[in-house]
């Protein structure tokens, strides 16, 4: 028994399928594969020569047109030639524009043709290249050198060769195409009647077969409206069928959700059976549909729904007949079985159309209710409808400020400036914002501030552009006179402290004469043996002193509200100042029984700041916890610290006084306030202390915190830094050291040594050797650290100093003089090959010797330091008698000579009628004050060696120190040392006697 082998089912099963849709016979299958295979070779050829044709034509248009645009250049070249005119050459332009693409387009098309094609066109552009180049060199001819020589190019008929040799070439490749184009077309007939036959005959052949696939056709409409009857059940919108009685029939779901949520019809009722309002919307479109056959489209219904939002649903509904039957007999038409019904809930669109609608009437208001102009742009920058307040405003209408006429409203002085802002924002996308004049409809120019940015589509491009002008001129005009008002507060200011600088200098005066009276006649006193009036005159004395504290305190709080306060910076031992200031402070601790203790800790070192300024701080906070605490116990604590790489120097006050409340330590710092009226009636005061105090730590670069509890006492904490940092570069310059200028110190100068300091040896021993046949004793020094040695052992009465050495340069060395208590008040000469004099006099130099040295610049220059020999009396020169009645008696008391002039003029003649051993100077005189003195002193060089020591009420800035410098060898301040201190401070400069 045999069996088929395993795949033949599979094989027949696979054919059967296969075949199943197709005729059995194998004849229709050739016939319809040959049909199918006729038609197709028919259809490819008939495409190919029609592609072939449409070739052959787009050959012969593109060349007639390349024609055309010869002509058109001949005839540009030609109109240039005789009238010179640029206009005549547009047409020229235009053809030069083409020709190239035109040709290449050509070559395009006759890609691929017979080895006849490429030769033609070769030909062609060839004559048009020739053409082009003679077009050029006429028009080129014409603009260089005029119409004659153009024209005798043109007569040499080179032009009509080349233009012939142009159409020449033109016909050459038309009737390539033409001849093409005739062989194509007798192939394609020829073919095409073999194909059409061959179709013919196989396609009788096939007639058998349309039976069969009528079948297959039926099959296909069956499985299509099952598709449909899908697609309409699950369809997103709402689809439903009524009858011809305008009932419902049928809904699919989403009709069916629909009708749930707004209509509540039923199967066989009528849409609007609960909504009666709808009949009479609806029916007659629905008639209208089922009767006349119209389609009604997008018919907005309402209705009124509790669950909806706002209380409505919101459909919308297309109605559509459904036709499928005829009419009686003589009706005329065709008659709908009924009608076919699209619904769409619109609810929340209508909800977002509602609310656009409302944000839009809200900008419109606001638009309107605003001062502001808004606008809108096109993305290009023009005014597309002009918005009516702009025309409101301008006086412009709709018409001329349409496009860029908007400008035309803008100060012709800002236009451009706008234009080019707004190319650039168009250019670039970004927020326009510009300030310009903007004239109003009455012609007066408004200042208006315009902004405006641009509006982006999703994809990135610009749908608009949205801005506003808004009229600033109301703000700029306060701008202007707040401005003016603040230069007025400034002058009004500078006023002032230029008051208060007069006013110091006019109450100082008379307190220098009570302070220098009350010592003389307490010396006097103390001769007589009257010691019952000593007391009296000793308050005489301590009150002239401390209402000289106080015009002190008002001047110091005008410099620092004019922000003309300087900072001197120095180095010093803390805890030696600490000690000197609670000596100072030591006699107000004790008047009221209170005991005062200090808590120094280890390694306080050496601070560089202002050490006038800290010591002043110090004093008000000690003077302050002595007033208001009695028979209690002051402490005054100091440490350093090192934060964030920074030295922090902290002076802790603390006392068992009487405290403060909150609202008294919030106003504790103000100026010209205490605690309250209370405190004022019973510890007195002006209120300034602390208000300086603080103003002074800010300065530094530190700060003053207090806390206190009403009766338990106060602590204030002082922080600044160890080493103080100018904020403003020019305050780094280290003139602050220059101690032999510093207001009331006094710091002798002995010895009679002249040092040296020069790493040079020959400079040394040039300079020694002149100065000791001068009379001069000198030391040498050979770099900057040895002469600071040798500084400070021999304290020279003069020192001669180099910039450039090793170890340590001269400007450090000037710097570390200039700071050191002992040795910043000796004169230093800078001897040098470097021209920086305006360094080296804001660095503290006395003087400035440039290499190589001229030996009478030194002669002159070293004159001034040589001990006083001549019998010269001491001159004082002051306006204020007093003054001079005081000094004068003081001194010949203490065996000096005298003699004494009232101002500047009256010094001069009295030093040129006898040469002083000393004078003794004021600064603001009349007729010449005593800078003006200073300046003619030092012109003579007969008297560049006497000493001058510069005693005035005046308050001393920086600028006062550097027209000092180098002419006066002190500078002490009224009132800010006793008459016996005054008399030691001289001896070291002439002796008494001479």
């Amino acid at each position: 028994m045999t069996s088929a082998p395993p795949n033949a089912p599979t094989r027949g099963w696979r054919k059967t399928r296969l075949l199943s849709g197709l005729p059995s016979s194998p004849l229709a299958f050739v016939l319809i594969g040959v049909a199918v295979a006729a038609g197709l070779g028919n259809y490819f050829a008939g495409e190919a020569s029609r592609a072939e044709g449409a070739r052959q034509h787009a050959i012969l248009t593109q060349s007639d047109r390349l024609l055309a645009n010869m002509v058109e250049l001949e005839t540009g070249m030609r109109g240039f030639v005789l009238l010179g005119e640029e206009v005549y050459l547009e047409p020229y332009d235009a053809a030069q524009s083409t020709i190239d693409g035109q040709l290449s387009a050509i070559d395009d098309l006759t890609r691929g043709m017979d080895a006849e094609a490429p030769r033609h066109i070769g030909a062609l552009r060839g004559a048009v290249e020739a053409k082009r180049t003679y077009a050029a060199r006429v028009i080129d001819l014409r603009r260089t050198q005029g119409h004659d020589p153009a024209v005798a190019l043109v007569r040499t008929g080179e032009g009509k060769r080349t233009m012939d040799a142009v159409r020449a070439a033109t016909r050459d490749v038309q009737a390539h195409a033409n001849a093409v184009l005739a062989a194509s077309e007798r192939w394609d007939r020829i073919l095409s009647l073999v194909l059409s036959l061959v179709s013919i005959a196989s396609a009788l052949g096939a007639v058998g077969l349309l039976g069969r696939l009528a079948l297959v056709r039926r099959r296909d409409e069956q499985r299509t409206a099952a598709l449909l009857d899908g697609v309409f059940a699950n369809a997103p919108v709402g689809l439903g069928f009524l009858d011809r009685d305008l009932t419902i029939q049928h809904m699919n779901r989403a009709l069916a959700t629909m009708n749930e949520r707004g209509f509540g019809a039923d199967l066989g009722a009528p849409i609007w059976a609960n909504v009666p309002t709808l009949q009479e919307q609806l029916v007659p479109k629905l008639r209208a549909a089922r009767d006349e056959g119209l389609v009604t489209n997008n018919v907005d219904v309402a209705v009124p729904t509790p669950s909806a939002p706002r209380g409505v649903r919101h459909f919308q509904m297309s109605f559509y007949p459904l036709r499928g039957r005829s009419g009686g007999a003589g009706a005329g038409r065709v008659q709908a079985d009924g009608v076919g019904l699209v619904v769409s809930d619109e609810t929340l669109r209508k909800l977002s159309e509602e609310r656009m609608r409302h944000s839009e009437e809200r900008f419109r208001s606001l638009t309107e209710a605003t001062t502001a102009i808004v606008w809108t742009t096109s993305p290009e920058g023009g005014f597309e409808a002009t918005p009516s307040e702009w025309t409101r405003f301008t006086g412009q209408t709709p018409q001329q400020a349409a496009g860029a006429g908007w400008l035309e409203a803008i100060h012709a002085d800002d236009r451009a400036r706008t234009n080019a802002a707004w190319l650039q924002a168009l250019e670039t996308l970004s927020p326009y914002e510009i300030e310009h004049r903007v004239r109003r409809q009455d012609g007066i120019w408004r200042i208006m501030s315009a902004r405006a940015v641009p509006i982006l589509e999703e994809n990135g491009s610009i749908r608009e552009w949205v801005g506003t002008h808004s009229d600033i001129t109301a703000r700029r005009e306060a701008e202007l006179a707040l401005e003016a008002a603040k230069e007025a507060a400034e002058e009004a200011n500078r006023a002032k402290s230029q008051f208060l600088a007069n006013m110091s200098h006019e109450l100082r005066t008379p307190l220098s004469a009570v302070i220098g009276y009350s010592e003389m006649l307490q010396e006097e006193i103390e001769d007589l043996g009257e010691e019952g009036l000593l007391a009296d005159m000793r308050k005489i004395e301590a009150n002239a002193r401390h209402l000289l504290g106080l015009i002190n305190d008002v001047l110091d709080l005008s410099k620092i509200e004019a922000e003309r306060m300087e900072i001197f910076a120095e180095v010093f031992p803390v805890a030696e100042t600490v000690r000197d200031v609670a000596a100072t402070v030591e006699t107000l601790v004790d008047k009221k029984g209170n005991a005062l203790a200090l808590e120094m800790a280890d390694g306080l070192g050496e601070a560089r700041t202002d050490q006038t300024k800290l010591r002043q701080c110090l004093i008000n906070l000690l003077s302050n916890a002595a007033k208001f605490t009695e028979g209690g116990r002051i402490v005054l604590a100091v440490s350093r610290a090192s934060r964030e790489g920074i030295d922090w120097l902290t002076f802790r006050v603390t006392d068992t006084g009487i405290g403060m409340n909150a609202d008294q330590q919030a106003k504790l710092f103000q100026r010209f306030t205490q605690a309250d009226a209370s405190t004022t009636r019973r510890f007195g005061g002006t209120g300034l202390g602390l208000a300086i105090t603080r103003a002074f730590a800010d300065m530094l670069g530190g700060r003053i915190e207090v806390e206190s509890q009403e009766g338990a006492g106060t602590t204030f904490t002082l922080t600044v830094p160890a080493v103080y940092v100018p904020q403003n570069p020019v305050e780094a310059s280290p003139h602050d050291h220059d101690a032999l200028h510093r207001l009331g110190e006094v710091r002798p100068i002995p010895g009679g040594h002249v040092l040296i300091i020069d790493d040079d040896a020959a400079t040394r021993d040039l300079l020694a050797r002149f100065l000791e046949r001068d009379g001069f004793t000198v030391a040498t020094a050979r770099d900057g650290r040895e002469g600071l040695e040798r500084a400070r052992e021999l304290r020279p009465r003069v020192i001669l100093l180099d910039v450039t050495m090793p170890r340590m340069d001269g400007w450090s060395v000037l710097r570390t003089l200039r700071a050191d208590p002992d040795l910043g008040a000796t004169p230093i000469i800078m001897v040098t090959v470097l021209d920086e004099q305006n360094l080296a006099f804001s660095l503290g130099a006395t003087d400035y010797l440039q290499k190589p040295i001229e030996w009478s610049q030194l002669k002159s220059a070293m004159e001034r330091f040589k001990p006083s020999e001549h019998k010269g009396p001491v001159l004082i020169i002051d306006d204020d008698p007093d003054a001079r009645e005081r000094l004068s008696a003081m001194l010949t008391r203490e065996g000096w000579r005298v003699a004494a002039a009232e101002n500047g003029v009256a010094g001069l003649e009295a030093t040129a009628a006898r040469k002083p051993s000393l004078i003794l100077l004021d600064l603001m005189m009349p007729e010449m004050d005593g800078f003006g003195f200073l300046r003619a002193l030092r012109e003579r060089a007969e008297w560049r060696d006497i000493p001058v020591v510069v005693l005035t009420a005046k308050d001393i800035t920086a600028d006062d120190r550097r027209r000092l410098a180098g002419r006066a060898d002190r500078v002490l301040q009224k009132g800010g040392l006793s008459l016996t201190d005054l008399a030691e401070s001289l001896r070291p400069l002439v002796g008494p006697g001479v």
